[in-house]
């Protein structure tokens, strides 16, 4: 039998809230059913000590990765998605309640110092739901996304649309900044750059009724939809900016059970050609290495199928010869981008090193590391 592990964390709560078009590829991360108890993170050594300081997530706990150990930070509650401000002082993370979610600004060791929003209520039609926080270059700017505004009675469910409010602001100054698809979940994983400019994740839907997720570049708040910078029929979602801002990791499924972990480099109008670092297996959620050079990400190990921490050297691009050889992946469709050329192969094959053992860590909520 197969377990589809990753959607119950979101997808399940959420089913009649909005679309599931947002959690297809979560859950196809799917492993055998082994009853093995996953260890709480504090209690385990990780084989490769990572430079820096990591922050993930297991079961709703924050953790920090820091020094070749855990330790467990922030108040009780069912936390997701935390990621650093621009100068690495505070942490913005997701708190999920029974029907909504809101975003809370914490300090390094995880202690409440501001609630951001406020999407709770006692009538069930008012709740609300917040995800994907990422803080603006200058860390002016809170972008993340929001089920808002919600769709008539005569159309039922809701999708996420990306927001953006200041960050010393209050909610009220929140503006919307992308149109989503109906019924498909919506937009999500906003990266915002320097600028007005914004990459985001937009699902949609078909002629078939298949839904499919695209990395887009907004260059300004009113284009609602922005330029796509993959092709639909790859199916790239889950995008890392490198830390400068020259390279793009990106989970893309091509429409299949399984996954590629890939890079593309980006001028901050289009992406180059994807390199392909790891095929076929169940990948998410890839971050950067502080200098640049690495990635993190969780894919599932050993009999129970636990999400684990892997870390992966990224070889240097090689220089584009005179006469590229290079093919398309996927042949062109409506909607696709030069970026869908894929490299195949690497000079120097990177090889994955798996940090953690038997933790089961949270793969939707990529690691935030500096």
């Amino acid at each position: 039998m197969i377990l589809r592990r990753i959607a119950a964390f979101l997808f399940l709560p959420m089913m009649f809230a909005f679309g599931s078009g947002v959690y297809l590829y979560l859950g196809t991360l799917k492993s055998k059913v082994v009853k093995t108890r996953a260890e709480i993170p504090t209690v385990t050594k990780p084989r490769l000590v990572l430079s820096g300081t990591m922050f993930v997530v297991q079961d709703g706990r924050l953790f920090k990765l820091k020094g070749g150990g855990f330790t467990e930070i922030g108040p009780t509650g069912d936390w997701s998605q935390p990621t650093l401000t621009p100068d690495h002082t505070h942490l913005v993370a997701v708190l999920r309640g029974s029907l909504s979610s809101d975003l809370y600004l914490l300090d390094l060791d995880g202690h409440v110092v501001k609630r951001l929003t406020k999407n709770d209520s006692r009538y069930v039609g008012y709740n609300h739901w917040a995800f994907y926080p990422r803080v603006s270059p200058d860390g002016s700017t809170l972008f993340y996304s929001y089920d808002g505004p919600k769709h008539v009675d005569a159309e039922p469910g809701d999708d996420l649309s990306v927001w953006s409010m200041p960050l010393d602001g209050s909610q009220n100054q929140a503006r919307r900044r992308t149109d989503p698809y109906f019924y498909t979940g919506g937009d999500v994983s906003p990266i915002p750059l320097a600028g007005t400019a914004l990459l985001f994740v937009q699902h949609s839907i078909d002629q078939s009724t298949a839904v499919h997720s695209q990395i887009r570049l907004q260059t300004r708040p009113g284009d609602l939809v922005g330029k796509p910078l993959t092709n639909l029929a790859d199916d790239c979602s889950q995008p890392a900016l490198s830390p400068d801002g020259t390279q793009l990791a990106m989970i893309c499924t091509g429409g299949k059970q399984t996954a590629r972990l890939e890079v593309a480099s980006f001028n901050g109008t289009s992406l180059g050609p994807a390199r392909i670092l790891i095929d076929g297996g169940l990948y998410a959620s890839p971050a950067w290495s502080p200098d640049g050079q690495a990635l993190a990400y969780f894919a599932p190990s050993g009999a129970a199928g636990h999400f684990e921490l892997w870390w992966l050297a990224v070889p240097v691009a090689p220089t584009p010869s005179p006469t590229p050889t290079a093919t398309p992946s996927h042949a062109a469709s409506a909607g696709g981008a030069a970026s869908s050329i894929v490299i195949p192969s690497l000079p120097a094959t990177p090889v994955p090193v798996q940090v953690t053992q038997g933790v089961d860590l949270s793969a939707t909520s990529p690691p935030a590391w500096f």
